[in-house]
């Protein structure tokens, strides 16, 4: 079933419109975005305030992802979250990428996520429902989308439950780089300052946790220092949790807001995995994915691109390509899409990729089990929107 869209694209033009101020609900920047499209694979856009370009097709975007020649990842992170966040994995290149890679992600390869208690995370969603079921209506971004992804890393991570509420102000404080720099200063002092006796204690006496995983991680004769530590632990929170709550909230939206699709998930859970799946294809958490071209000018896709140029690896744009997708602006429960690009294919795809599609399948499976009859009461107000994070801003919903 299809959501109508009756927005229009910005009065100001497709040519003034910067693609970091945030608004454009709904299908609103789909229509822009399709408008793009149409001109290229590649097209002149603006960016926090300067010139850049979007990558729109999906064959041209499925290639950038694996170019790291003409597209390195690095710059692009150094420049947007290692001034919040510290040096990280993501913001370096080559074989110094590889090592940290291999160092900074054990928890999150596929077999250490599979090793994640089901029923240990169900029992997270369910403690966060407990606390509103009885209500007669709630908005389920603050009291729950924003909250399970959160605490399921403080509670991974090891973190004393007393201080996880905190942590939920300094994930958006790092976030709010390069934007409100104040703030992100502050979030990752404090951050750092609460985290360093943990790691601390950790090295003392290791625990089943990420922080002592982490600690303990070896590669090549390296081990991460302390503050190595920190900087990729600062990087679990905006780029883990906030991504995985903006997908849960789209996610609910959408089976809400067309007739009859949460009462299939909640009676079919072999489905609630593909609702996932298309969740991430129809409106994907992250819009695009910033990156620099390299430092001498290149030509991709026919555009001629000077060097260090940003380059917006437009997410949103190729998962609706129709040449890819039939009916793409249809949220489909019986698409079953393999060719996303969700994650980023190719050597950089995100690590955390498991990780959140199981978040998601298990808060959806909990929410439509414990939530029957759960009914939105603002359509409107709930559509999607965010030009860099995209989520449905409020989920007001009737419970009974």
């Amino acid at each position: 079933m299809a959501f109508s869209a009756r927005e229009e694209s910005p009065a100001t033009g497709r040519e003034r419109f910067d693609f970091a101020s945030g608004g454009m609900p709904g299908e609103a920047l789909h229509a822009l975005l399709a408008e793009l499209r149409a001109e290229g694979s590649v097209v002149p856009v603006r960016f926090t305030g300067g010139a850049a370009w979007m990558i729109t097709r999906h064959r041209a975007l499925a290639t950038a992802f694996r170019d790291n020649e003409r597209f390195p990842p690095g710059p692009a992170y150094a420049r947007t979250t290692e001034p919040a966040v510290g040096r990280s994995f993501i913001s370096m290149d080559g074989d110094e990428h590889r090592v940290y890679r291999t160092l900074a992600t054990p928890a999150f390869r596929p077999r250490a996520v599979a090793a994640y208690d089901d029923a240990a995370m169900a029992a997270l969603a369910h403690e966060l429902v407990d606390g509103f079921e009885h209500e007669a209506e709630v908005d389920l971004v603050p009291r729950f989308a924003q909250r399970f992804p959160l605490l399921l890393i403080c509670r991974l991570l090891g973190i004393p439950r007393d201080a996880e509420e905190r942590f939920q102000d300094w994930a958006l404080g790092l976030l709010s780089f390069p934007y409100d720099p104040e703030r992100a200063r502050r979030a990752a002092l404090e951050f750092t300052a609460y985290l360093q006796p943990i790691l601390a204690e950790r090295r003392r006496a290791p625990r089943s946790d990420v922080i002592s995983e982490l600690l303990a991680a070896e590669v090549e004769g390296r081990r991460l220092a302390d503050e190595e530590v920190l900087s990729h632990v600062r990087l679990l929170f905006p780029t883990g949790a906030e991504t995985t709550a903006s997908g849960i909230g789209s996610l609910v939206f959408a089976l809400l807001a067309n007739a009859g699709l949460w009462e299939r998930v909640r009676l079919r859970p072999e489905e609630r995995a593909w609702a996932v799946e298309e969740l991430l294809r129809w409106e994907n958490p992250v819009v695009s994915v910033p990156r620099v071209s390299a430092s001498a000018p290149i030509e991709f896709e026919g555009a001629c691109i000077d060097p260090e140029t940003p380059v917006l690896f437009c997410i949103a744009a190729a998962h609706r390509d129709p040449e890819v997708f039939r009916d793409p602006a249809r949220y489909d429960l019986d698409r079953r899409a393999t060719e996303l690009l969700a994650f980023g294919p190719g050597p950089r795809q995100c690590p955390g990729m498991h990780l959140a599609r199981k978040e998601m399948r298990i808060a959806l499976g909990v929410l439509c089990e414990r939530l029957p009859r759960a009914r939105l009461l603002d359509p409107e107000g709930s559509r999607p929107a965010g030009t860099v994070l995209r989520t449905a801003p409020s989920l007001r919903v009737a419970l009974r």
